[in-house]
C-alpha cells in the first residue's frame, strides 16, 4: 500500500512552532530521505550548512550522491551516525575514500557489541586522520552560519540490549520551524526521552525504526504532533513495515505520513514559515543500455561484464555489489566497455587474467548463494547475477 496519496502543506496558526519562532523570512530548510529502501540517509540542508545523518548500506552510494547533487552540493560539513546498525553506518566506507569534503564527524556517544577502535564512525575518520565527536544528551551543534542548531536530546544512558537504543535524537531548530530525528529508537529509549519532559513539537518527524511496531507509541506521536512523519522502510526487506498501529498513532496525532518507498530517489522535505512539505523526487536520466553481467566466477573470484549495445559505454560512477558480503568496487575513472567486448574485474584471490582489480582478498561467496549487481552511477540496478551456489 502507497501511503503517499496526498503530501499536505500544513501552516501552523501562531507565533510559535514548537518554541521555535515561524517567520516567513530566511532560506528554507531542507531534508532529502533518500529512498535507501530498509536503512536511513537523511541529507539535511540549512543556508550554506549541509550535514548527512547516516549512510545506508554500501550499495546505496550512487543515491546520495544523487541527491547531494540534486540540492546542488558536493561537500558535507558533518556526518552524523545515530547508531552502529548496518543499515545506517554500512555506506561510511565508500564515503570516506571518496572525494567528498567531509568537516566532521559525530556518532552517538553510547554504543554496545564493538569497541571504539573498531567503531565505524572512527574507521571512517581514521581514513581522512580526523577524530569523532561523540554526541550524547545535552550537547548542541551550530549549523554554520544559518541560525540554526542540532539540539540533542538522546542518548542520556546507555542501553545495553540493543543499540537500536543508544540512538541519537536530535531536534533542529530555526526560525523556520522544527525537525525532530530519531535514527532507530524503539520504546524503550523513546519512554526515557518522554520521562525527560521536552518540548517535542515539530513540523517535521523522521520516524524512528522504519515505522516499525516497537516505536512511536500513542504518546510520543501526540508529544511530536508533527505535520509531516517520514518512514524510511522498504516493505519489502522489512515486512511489517510501516506498521499500520504506527501510521494510525501518526495520523491520530494529525501527522501526514509518507515513505521514502514510494519515491524513486526519495522525499524531499522542505520547511519554511511554519509550513512543511514533501515532495517524491525521482531520477529523472534515462537508463543506460547494453551492459551486462556475462560471468560469475565463485572459484577464481572474478567477475566479467559486456557490452550487448551498439555504443561505447563510461562506467564512470557505476559500481558492483556483493550482496553476501555486503562489499562495492566501484569502477574507475574513464573506465569504458565497448560494444561486444568485455571487462573482467579480479581481486588479490584471482590466479586468472582480468582488467581491473577490485582490491578486496575474497568477494564472491563459494560456498553460499551471493548475488552479485551491478549499478549505474544514480543507484539503480542495471543487472544482476548470482553465483551459481
Amino acid at each position: 500500500m502507497k501511503y503517499i496519496l496526498q503530501v499536505l502543506s500544513l501552516l501552523l496558526v501562531g507565533a510559535l512552532l514548537g518554541g521555535c519562532s515561524a517567520e516567513t523570512g530566511g532560506s528554507a530548510v531542507q531534508m532529502f530521505a533518500v529512498n535507501v529502501g530498509k536503512g536511513d540517509a537523511l541529507v539535511l540542508k540549512a543556508g550554506d550548512w549541509v550535514g548527512l545523518i547516516d549512510t545506508g548500506k554500501p550499495w546505496v552510494m550512487g543515491r546520495i550522491k544523487t541527491a547531494l547533487s540534486k540540492l546542488g552540493v558536493d561537500r558535507l560539513d558533518a556526518v552524523f551516525l545515530t547508531h552502529t546498525d548496518d543499515d545506517h553506518c554500512g555506506g561510511l566506507e565508500w564515503l570516506a575514500q571518496s572525494d567528498i569534503p567531509v568537516d566532521n564527524w559525530y556518532a552517538s556517544a553510547m554504543f554496545i557489541d564493538v569497541k571504539e577502535k573498531k567503531h565505524p564512525m572512527v574507521q571512517a575518520a581514521d581514513v581522512r586522520d580526523q577524530e569523532v565527536g561523540w554526541l550524547r544528551r545535552g550537547d548542541t551543534l551550530a549549523l554554520g552560519s544559518s541560525g540554526a542548531t542540532l539540539r540533542v536530546l538522546a542518548p542520556a544512558s546507555k542501553f545495553k540490549d540493543k543499540d537500536d537504543n543508544n540512538s541519537l535524537v536530535m531536534m533542529l531548530e530555526c526560525d523556520q520551524g522544527r525537525m525532530l530525528l530519531t535514527g532507530d529508537m524503539e520504546l524503550p529509549e523513546e519512554a526515557e526521552l518522554l520521562s525527560q519532559g521536552d518540548d517535542l513539537r515539530c513540523a517535521v518527524l523522521k520516524v524512528p525504526n522504519h515505522g516499525d511496531d516497537d516505536t512511536t507509541s500513542a504518546e510520543f506521536a501526540n508529544a511530536a504532533a508533527a505535520q509531516i512523519a517520514v518512514v524510511s522502510t522498504d516493505s519489502q526487506k522489512k515486512p511489517g513495515t510501516p506498521d499500520p498501529r504506527v501510521i494510525k498513532r501518526l495520523q491520530a496525532a494529525g501527522s501526514t505520513v509518507v515513505v521514502t518507498q514510494d519515491a524513486g530517489l526519495g522525499l524531499l522535505v522542505t520547511l519554511k514559515g511554519g509550513k512543511a512539505a514533501a515532495t517524491a523526487v525521482d531520477i529523472e536520466a534515462t537508463p543506460v543500455s547494453g551492459p551486462y553481467i556475462a560471468s560469475v566466477d565463485p572459484d577464481d573470484d572474478r567477475i566479467t561484464l559486456g557490452n550487448s549495445g551498439s555504443a561505447d559505454v563510461d562506467l564512470t560512477g557505476f559500481y558492483l555489489y556483493s550482496d553476501k558480503g555486503d562489499e562495492l568496487y566501484a569502477f574507475p575513472q574513464g573506465t569504458v566497455l565497448s560494444p561486444g567486448k568485455k571487462l573482467t574485474v579480479g581481486t588479490h584471490s584471482t590466479d586468472g587474467a582480468y582488467d581491473l582489480l577490485w582490491d578486496d582478498k575474497k568477494v564472491v561467496n563459494k560456498k553460499k548463494t551471493d548475488m552479485i549487481y551491478l549499478y549505474d552511477s544514480y543507484g539503480r540496478i542495471v543487472d544482476s547475477r548470482d553465483n551459481g551456489r
